[in-house]
């Protein structure tokens, strides 16, 4: 990715009194601008207004229209590192997501949504970061895991957040450094609430091995909830309850998750499997009585036809436990394809295409048992089918800079 160096963003960034403390010390600009059309088919536009006892009733309808970020989440960001010697570095890194469409916050009232951390990075003892970041799975094992395909591609409503659907708040993570192929991790974020350390506090811990052709690791991620005076999520965690497939846990006490990849590449071609499992724990709030987990298992491969081309698809199958006494376990199966066209280094051209089947009873956002219903990968958060089955189109370009 071509970058500004700070001696380039001196003048730009004058006027707002930025400079570069010294020659040692680098400020760089950074970003992706994505944008495109999709095509999604059933999505459920609600009837009536739902209630504990009284389900929406949803008609399914499609819809086709502009598309911002259809393969990488519009960004801008800064990264600094200033050289302290001894193989010692003071960072940081401030990263904003928007909207292309229409210029808006990808978060309302967020400016830095993405990331937004200090710290310091040492050649031999790893870096020490404070402030908004990632976890372990998004670090570790995102590159590896269902993403063959984008968010399409991976596990419904990403419940295992292998597309980075979750940031944490106030954490302190500390990265090893790579040591003969593994680099390991580890998060705390603390939920700041007199008296109780653990509560709406976040833990996150793993570790990846990517050495010649061969790449593995798992992770683990607590996120706490006991916090929360209703049934919401208010934990140091993003939550991610946005789609038909988690909207019934979003009173959750606590979500545990814990998943695991393993890729091999043979020359063009790389294929890889991957697996995930997500429980839920209920509160006094919830409107869920006993614990829930799902578990999700993929495999994908990508490959490259020529320096200009290349292809990747993924498949994944999820089952759910019981929501309620004689209701069936939900079940997804979710298959994502992707291809790009390369025209530099910095921009490509893709076409997206997603397809999910969803069947059984899942909890909707009132706590009534409903059927289970389809929302493709995570690119259908906030538009989960009205039916058991949803297909994704898109096409777009990014520009990387």
């Amino acid at each position: 990715m071509n970058r500004l160096k700070s001696t380039l963003l001196i003048g730009a960034l004058a006027s707002s009194g930025i400079t570069s403390a010294s020659a040692q010390s680098t400020v760089t600009l950074y970003g992706v601008v994505d944008a495109g059309v999709q095509y999604i088919s059933n999505v459920g536009v609600a009837q009536n207004t739902g209630a504990a006892g009284r389900p929406v009733s949803y008609a399914s309808k499609s819809r086709f229209g502009f598309l911002s970020g259809g393969d990488f989440g519009n960004r801008w960001g800064l990264k600094g590192n200033e050289d302290l010697g001894d193989g010692l570095a003071a960072i940081f890194q401030l990263e904003n997501g928007f909207n292309i469409g229409n210029g808006a916050f990808g978060s309302s009232g967020t400016e830095f949504n993405r990331q937004a951390f200090v710290g310091l990075a040492s050649t031999r003892y790893g870096s020490l970061t404070l402030g908004r970041q990632y976890e372990a799975i998004t670090d570790l094992l995102e590159s590896y895991g269902p993403d063959f395909a984008g968010g399409i591609g991976t596990y419904p409503g990403d419940l295992s957040n292998f597309d980075n659907s979750i940031r944490i708040n106030n954490s302190v993570k500390y990265k090893t450094p790579l040591y003969r192929g593994l680099t390991g991790e580890v998060l705390y974020g603390f939920g700041n609430t007199a008296g109780a350390l653990n509560t709406k506090s976040s833990f996150s811990a793993g570790f990846n091995y990517v050495q010649g052709p061969i790449a593995a690791g798992a992770a683990y991620l607590r996120m706490d909830n006991s916090g929360s005076s209703g049934n919401t999520w208010a934990g140091s965690a993003d939550g991610n309850f946005g789609s038909s497939v988690t909207a019934g846990y979003a009173g959750a006490r606590m979500v545990q998750i814990i998943d695991a990849v393993a890729n091999y590449t043979f020359n063009a071609l790389t294929v890889g499997a991957n697996y995930g499992y997500t429980q839920y724990r209920p509160s006094g709030v919830s409107l869920f009585k006993h614990s829930v987990s799902y578990n999700s298992a993929g495999v994908g491969a990508r490959y490259v036809y020529s320096p200009t081309v290349n292809v990747a698809g993924s498949y994944t199958y999820t089952v759910g436990q019981s929501v309620g006494n004689n209701a069936s376990r939900p079940r997804y199966q979710n298959v994502g394809l992707v291809g790009f066209y390369t025209l530099s280094k910095r921009t490509s051209l893709y076409v997206y295409g997603g397809y999910q089947h969803a069947s059984g009873s899942t909890l909707d956002a009132y706590g009534n048992i409903v059927d289970a219903t389809a929302s493709v990968g995570d690119v259908a958060n906030g538009s989960s089918a009205g039916s058991g089955n949803q297909i994704v189109v898109r096409i777009g370009m990014f520009n990387k800079f």
